[in-house]
């Protein structure tokens, strides 16, 4: 798994995010670290099986949003001159706006992961994967990870970057044990950089 291209895509948006807010020169790791302490609640939130007081323990992995307003719900959009067909939509499925809110919020998570990266100037690290035995203890751990990198700058002022690459291991790790393969990862982040960008335009 190769993350540079996901590093370039996320320096832009950082880069932007900067100039826009006028952050220039100012340290945004304690920021960071906090933002992607919540994305992973939020994460944990959608996968749910944690929540032993609950008969609802199912991960939301799909939820219709409503209506594809591409096909006005038909299902088909394209005519193929060649074959005399329609097409199914590439926007939806069976006319229906389907999300992935797991895989959503998986994704806020890494643009996070790569933004606290390029903070602190690792955008080299090595990639590998760590896996607890059970999912609840890698969301654990994966907290405690941040927390370390935060607490090594703010007491020593210097983060290692095995510290940043044990947060990337227990990252990847949580995404395989969530189900989801590289290639969805890199799409679904693909498409909420371009909301990310779409937001700034409209001073979100």
């Amino acid at each position: 798994m190769n993350l540079s291209k996901l590093f370039s895509i996320q320096e832009q948006l950082d880069k932007r995010i900067v100039e826009e807010h006028v952050l220039q020169g100012q340290d945004l790791l304690a920021e960071k670290i906090l933002a992607l302490q919540v994305e992973l609640g939020e994460l944990a939130n959608e996968w749910r099986w944690f929540k032993f007081w609950s008969a609802d323990k199912e991960p939301r992995t799909e939820v219709s949003t409503g209506i594809c307003l591409h096909c006005s719900g038909t299902g088909n959009e394209f005519y193929d001159d060649e074959t005399m067909e329609w097409e199914d939509c590439p926007y939806c499925e069976d006319g229906e706006i389907v999300k992935n809110p797991l895989l959503e919020e998986y994704v806020d998570c890494l643009h996070f992961i790569l933004s606290i990266g390029l903070e602190l100037n690792y955008a080299d690290a090595e990639v590998w994967v760590v896996q607890e035995k059970i999912t609840v203890n890698q969301f654990i751990e994966l907290q405690g990870k941040a927390y370390n990198i935060q607490f090594l700058k703010r007491v020593s002022g210097d983060v290692g970057i095995e510290s940043y690459e044990n947060l990337i291991a227990y990252f990847i790790g949580l995404g395989e044990m969530l189900g989801f393969t590289w290639e969805q990862i890199e799409q679904a982040y693909m498409d909420k950089n371009k909301i990310n960008h779409e937001r700034q335009n409209t001073g979100y």
